[in-house]
């Protein structure tokens, strides 16, 4: 007989994804780049993460939703809030964390956790774009490299040129000057990394930061902001095999509590 299954939706300003779990282990998941509505996106990503399974809407006992775009579920039996989701993952998956810094499309979190996974404290910084993922996106786009390939390059710098402005608009025209003078791409890619960190570093300031630090988030699957992070608060972080998925990770986490 198969146990319940429950499923955690993440609608986030860049990515909708979805995770079914069966009692506490994952079956499968689903990760869609957000080019419609919440509720369209987050229907597509539950039904293409059960397709994986062979399993039916219907075997679902109950199903959270969360991120930003969380109330277009309206299927969805409860909504959660971000930082508990994320935390909630990245306690599922690394019961030593003790800090979670969460780096989205727009906006980027730091979470400190009690010893039993609670939330203790957050900080949240979605008021400038810099250090966020749309802006290593745009930053992409000015220096005409692939986004999913700006960690490699930025690892392959000889140095960095220095990109010191905390502000999205003036950093693209620091960057733009540096093009102009022919400053290698991979040194001012390894400069913006740079700025990047300490901008997140920055936003942590209020939460502090106690290993084991857990990353999560879009922003995540770059090598070399990961690097310049540990590089920055000195010793290595954990980031999950897919850092897109934490957030609907924790909330199918909640719905498997409540099912259960």
């Amino acid at each position: 007989m198969s146990v319940f299954l429950s499923a955690g939706i993440d609608i986030g300003a860049r990515n909708t994804s979805a995770v079914i779990l069966e009692g506490d282990r994952v079956l499968s998941y689903c990760v869609l780049t957000s080019g419609e509505d919440g509720a369209t996106a987050s229907h597509r990503a539950l039904a293409e993460a059960l397709q994986q399974t062979g399993r039916t809407e219907n075997e679902v006992r109950h199903i959270v939703a969360t991120g930003c775009g969380r109330n277009s579920a309206a299927f969805a039996g409860r909504f959660s809030a971000e930082v508990v989701c994320q935390a909630k993952g990245a306690s599922h998956l690394f019961p030593s964390a003790r800090t979670v810094i969460n780096l989205g499309a727009e906006s980027n979190r730091a979470i400190r956790l009690a010893d039993d996974g609670r939330v203790t404290a957050f900080a949240k910084n979605d008021k400038c774009a810099a250090g966020s993922g749309l802006f290593l996106e745009t930053m992409a786009a000015v220096l005409d490299v692939p986004l999913e390939r700006m960690g490699e390059l930025s690892l392959a710098a000889d140095g960095y040129e220095e990109v010191s402005s905390i502000c999205a608009v003036f950093a693209e025209s620091e960057v733009i000057s540096h093009i102009h003078r022919g400053v290698p791409k991979e040194r001012i890619l390894a400069g913006l990394h740079k700025a990047v960190a300490d901008r997140v570093l920055e936003m942590t300031g209020p939460v502090g930061i106690k290993a084991d630090v857990v990353v999560t988030g879009g922003v995540a699957k770059n090598a070399a902001i990961i690097r310049e992070l540990e590089n920055k608060i000195g010793f290595a972080v954990f980031v999950p095999p897919e850092p897109r998925i934490t957030g609907a990770l924790g909330a199918a986490l909640i719905a498997s509590e409540i099912a259960g």
